[in-house]
């Protein structure tokens, strides 16, 4: 059928084909002039992107301008300054003046320099002559003073030793002036030399300019919005600054270290080298993005920063984008309406497609797609939806009864479970004068059923027989081998007189008729109450311990004989030893050992060996070790049968129970989920 379908679809797919002009394509590239406006959009965007990119130059180009401007401006007031008193000291090293022409000649420098305080000049005597020398400092006020009529040290100042060791002027940092009334003032510094070159200092000349003498030369571009200019003096100290407190109270590297202002880092490095710099950064604090420009005022060691923000520039540029953009989002608007009206016919049939989709999702596939008739790409999808439609129902049938089935083979699969763990045995305690022997087994399947088993037969007075296994499959078919080789054992066990009969009997009858070839590893044991005689065999099954009294673990190794179902074998060595008392013997299947934690690591006899304790009963044991295994395997899926199985022999208290760890074994040992942990 599904050939013959797929034949029928192959031979109606021409007649399926969209013609060109009744095809979508065709009608939406008939109104396709209506994106025009969407174009015209994206280029009025690109354009005013690459003018924001222009403005943005502009921008910088006028701030180096104007720093550069303004840095000339200051340079040429300090140049003067120099100039003016270059010549002072030119006049006076060259010339003999009294004390009354260096007073005129002083203030005649005073007068000529804009904006000067005062000017200071100290003429130390000639060797050998009588002369006390002179020091005088004029004021642009008239406060003059005489500093060696007044007493004043100033040869053991500061400033006084370093001009004199100067070999040219020199810039003072700002300072406040109290004597002038508060005024931060700037100085001049130039020691008096009697020759151009060479020669050691008699002297100095000094003239006092008001920091605002500076600063007036940048006070309109300070007061520009948003821009911020400083002035940074030689040693550093910010003569100004926009931001209040900062101006004449710490230099540019305090202020970028407390206020955490790294991204000025260049314009200090620039200051220090005393070079032209320009470089745009973002404000770490505030995140503005601004240029700066950093210009050295001519040799003087002074530095003027200039900075402007983006921030108001992008601001008008954004304002003028804004503008375009809702005139271009109005015509937007007016074809996108025409364009709607216009493809109204267009877009309503794939309306219904959408809405029919989401009944679909929904889960209702009774109603017929729309539309399956139309010879374009709607109707193509339609088709194509409706197919998908039927067989989803078809599908929906399908899964409906296999979910029955399921749920059928579940409930099987339970009661098998069920009868499974009904053929196991309870628990065994057995007891004879002084003597007690517990028996007691756990058991959990990987699955529903599984292919574990083990066995407790009551022979004669006070000897008990014992089998555990395990099948070489899972499941459903190892079950029924389990249940087969129970029968198989039990039978044997109570006609013979060793365990190695039981296994060559059992070998025998299991290999007939098993064309499945499954087989199982058998441990078959006897035990006498009465002196603890133990007897083994072992049919290819793992070695089972013996937990002495003093709490020593030892492995029981002995050779085997093959698995019972491959073929028929009569040989299945025995061992002989004594079960002492208060010790115990652990038999168990592979399951345990074998099994895996998330990072598929196996549980191993080490940790088996561990998890044994010398002073619990057969059930404590049992279940402490299975509560081990799962603690190992966490979230793990299990994967094979695990089985555990302990026979101890014990004496008769005159208490309740045998020891504290011990408990009275009532209930069945079959495998249940109250068995494991959490």
């Amino acid at each position: 059928m599904s050939g013959a379908g797929s034949q029928q679809r192959s031979s109606t797919a021409p007649a399926d084909a969209v013609r060109w002009r009744g095809s979508l394509r065709t009608n939406i590239a008939l109104w396709s002039g209506a994106l025009t406006v969407v174009l015209l959009l994206l280029v009025t965007v690109a354009v005013a992107w690459l003018a924001r990119d222009m403005i943005l130059d502009d921008a910088k180009r006028n701030t180096l301008a104007s720093a550069q401007e303004a840095a000339q401006r200051l340079t040429v007031q300090m140049r003067s300054v120099a100039i003016t008193t270059t010549g002072l000291t030119d006049l006076v090293a060259a010339s003999t003046l009294d004390p009354d022409e260096l007073n005129a000649t002083l203030r005649a420098m005073v007068r000529a320099t804009p904006g000067a305080n005062g000017a200071l000049l100290v003429l130390d005597p000639v060797h050998g002559q009588q002369e006390l020398g002179y020091a005088r400092y004029i004021a642009a006020n008239g406060r003059d003073r005489d500093l060696l009529a007044d007493g004043y040290d100033f040869r053991s100042r500061d400033w006084y030793q370093r001009t004199l060791a100067a070999h040219s002027g020199w810039w003072s940092e700002p300072y406040r002036n109290e004597t002038a009334g508060g005024v931060w003032m700037v100085t001049y510094n130039l020691p008096l030399r009697p020759t151009a070159r060479g020669g050691s200092a008699r002297g100095m000349v000094s003239l006092d300019l008001p920091l605002t003498t500076l600063t007036d030369h940048f006070e309109s571009l300070a007061n520009l919005p948003g821009w911020r200019v400083s002035l940074v003096a030689p040693a550093g100290a910010l003569a100004a600054n926009p931001e209040p407190g900062v101006a004449l109270s710490m230099t540019l590297d305090q202020y970028i270290q407390r206020s955490g202002r790294s991204d000025l880092a260049a314009a200090a490095e620039a200051v220090r080298l005393h070079r032209a710099a320009q470089f745009s950064h973002q404000d770490t604090r505030s995140g503005e993005r601004r240029y700066t420009v950093v210009e050295p005022i001519g040799d003087s060691g002074w530095s003027l920063l200039v900075a402007q923000s983006y921030q108001l520039i992008v601001a008008r540029l954004n304002q003028a984008l804004w503008q375009l953009a809702a005139v271009s989002m109005l015509l937007a608007l007016i074809s996108m309406l025409v364009v709607r009206r216009l493809a109204k016919r267009i877009s309503r049939p794939v309306e219904h497609l959408a809405v029919s989709t989401t009944r679909l999702a929904h889960g209702d596939y009774d109603r017929p797609v729309p539309h399956t008739g139309r010879n374009d790409e709607v109707g193509l999808m339609a088709r194509t939806l409706e197919h998908a439609r039927t067989s989803i129902q078809q599908q929906l049938v399908e899964i409906g009864e296999m979910g029955a089935a399921r749920q059928k083979l579940e409930s099987e699969l339970s009661i098998a479970r069920d009868i499974q763990l009904a053929m196991l045995p309870p628990a065994r305690v057995i007891e004879r004068g002084r003597a007690r022997l517990e028996a007691y087994a756990v058991l959990e399947a990987a699955k529903a059923v599984g292919g574990d088993f083990y066995s407790f037969i009551e022979r004669d007075d006070g000897e008990l027989w014992f089998a555990i296994g395990d099948v070489s499959d899972k499941g459903v078919p190892a079950a029924l081998f389990m249940a087969r080789t129970m029968t198989v054992l039990e039978v044997a066990a109570r006609s013979s007189s060793s365990p190695d009969q039981v296994l060559a009997e059992a070998s025998r009858r299991l290999v007939e008729g098993n064309d499945t070839c499954m087989f199982a590893t058998v441990l078959c044991g006897r035990i006498d109450l009465r002196d603890g005689q133990c007897t083994l065999a072992s049919a290819g099954h793992e070695s089972p311990l013996l937990l002495h009294a003093d709490g020593r673990v030892e492995t029981i190794a002995f050779e085997t004989g093959p698995p019972l179902g491959f073929e028929v074998s009569s040989r299945f060595p025995l061992w002989h030893g004594r079960l002492e008392p208060d010790a115990s013997l652990i038999a168990y299947t592979d399951g345990v050992t074998e099994a895996f934690d998330a990072d598929n690591q196996a549980y191993g006899s080490e940790r088996l060996l561990a998890a044994l304790r010398a002073g619990y009963s057969a059930q404590d044991n049992c279940r402490r070790l299975i509560a081990e295994v799962h603690r190992f395997a966490g979230a793990a899926p299990q994967s094979d049968d695990i089985t555990v199985l302990a026979i101890r022999l014990g004496q008769v208290l005159e208490t309740t129970q045998e020891n504290p760890q011990s408990a009275t074994i009532e209930e069945s040992a079959h495998a249940d989920t109250s068995d494991r942990p959490g």
